[in-house]
């Protein structure tokens, strides 16, 4: 199928072109009729060109697409700088978990979303994990008693998030990039 075949009902801007950005393209691929921008120094390659993504470096290139939404899906220490633009056009956005490794800038992207009423969400896989589901119930329905402190740790192995990949290389190893 071809570009001008169809029309999309929706444009997508893909921020981040890491593997959690391949597999949100694949995902809205699969949706169908929605026109997918990508914004990555990389090149285009096969799963780009396969996929018909547009392509840019810029951002200000893919603002020119005129996205409907955006999944913020690059460095971490990028997110909230990424995100505030996008809020500033108008465009709903969805940004992979964290939401910043600092504090800088995030009370200013708070009072611009609440401005311009933009739909916002910040992933958090862990919320549906049956431990979280059970500790929010307990705390709910106070069958402990009122609990007034919780201090909780989740950990992973770097190495095995990406078996196929030196994980040195990764964003995640690197802490000035959020990781």
């Amino acid at each position: 199928m071809q570009d001008s075949d169809f029309t999309y009902n929706l444009k997508i801007l893909v921020v981040g072109y890491g593997s959690i950005g391949k597999r949100h393209i694949s995902n809205l691929t699969k949706i169908g009729k929605i026109k997918i921008i990508v914004l990555t120094k990389r090149k285009k390659d096969n799963f780009l060109k396969k996929n018909n993504c547009l392509v840019f470096s810029k951002l200000e290139n893919c603002l020119n697409e005129n996205p409907t939404a955006a999944i913020i899906c690059n460095e971490t220490s990028l997110h909230v700088k990424i995100a505030t633009k996008l809020i500033k056009n108008n465009i709903h956005i969805f940004i992979e978990k964290p939401l910043s490794n600092s504090l800088i800038g995030v009370k200013q992207l708070k009072k611009i979303v609440k401005s311009k009423r933009i739909i916002t969400h910040v992933g958090c896989v862990q919320r549906f994990h049956p431990i979280t589901k059970k500790t929010k119930e307990i705390m709910e329905k106070k069958s402990i008693g009122r609990i007034k402190f919780l201090h909780a740790e989740n950990g992973s192995y770097l190495p095995d998030w990406h078996p196929n990949e030196d994980y040195k290389e990764s964003y995640a190893s690197k802490p000035e990039l959020g990781g």
